[in-house]
């Protein structure tokens, strides 16, 4: 995974994008209590308030390959700490090489601010490095920001009804010819 990338939200905001690390287990508990109800539920379907150790140790120990996660950081107000506000990462399927779970969530108060395209920069890049093509992700159908978010870096190649108004939907990420243009911030996609 590449090192550290400094970023611009759509407000304006300076942040840095970097691969997670073990050292980030205190900012994800503290970033999923900090979660709103909502906003839980939506990334893991229940109002999951705390990780155990396992998924802790989990989370914090992507190897670059077969789990590739990143994180973005933004400076405090007086600028003297890092405040985590959003992570995407992916998990290879175990027998489709080719293919990996991906989840992405923000801090609620920066949601719609540019957080999950930086982060989906930086993952797309690293898994089309280490032979991903594919993306598959469980979301509520009704997950416009997440479907959008997909839709720029990659091709719906089916979507599976779950039931209970959940959806596994499936994408090809978007080949080199696309890398130019993502490049580009604030760049929309077709």
């Amino acid at each position: 995974m590449t090192t550290e990338r400094h970023v611009i939200l759509l407000d304006g905001t300076p942040g840095i994008v970097r691969p997670i690390i073990p050292s980030d287990r205190d900012a994800l508990v503290s970033a999923l209590e900090e979660l709103d109800p909502e906003s839980r539920i939506r990334r893991f379907f229940f109002n999951k308030t705390k990780l155990s150790d396992s998924e802790l140790t989990r989370l914090t120990t992507p190897d670059g390959i077969d789990h590739i996660a990143y994180g973005l950081a933004v400076s405090s107000n007086d600028g003297t700490e890092r405040m985590p506000i959003a992570v995407a990462r992916c998990f290879r399927d175990e027998h489709q090489k080719d293919l990996a779970e991906i989840a992405v969530v923000t801090a609620d108060l920066w949601q719609s601010n540019g957080a999950g395209v930086e982060l989906m920069r930086s993952l797309s890049a690293a898994a089309k490095k280490v032979g991903i093509h594919r993306w598959f992700a469980s979301m509520f159908a009704d997950n416009t920001a997440m479907r959008h978010l997909l839709d720029r870096f990659g091709v719906m190649c089916d979507e599976l009804d779950l039931g209970n108004g959940v959806v596994e939907v499936i994408y090809e990420i978007k080949g080199a010819e696309h890398d130019e243009e993502l490049a580009t911030p604030g760049k929309q996609s077709d």
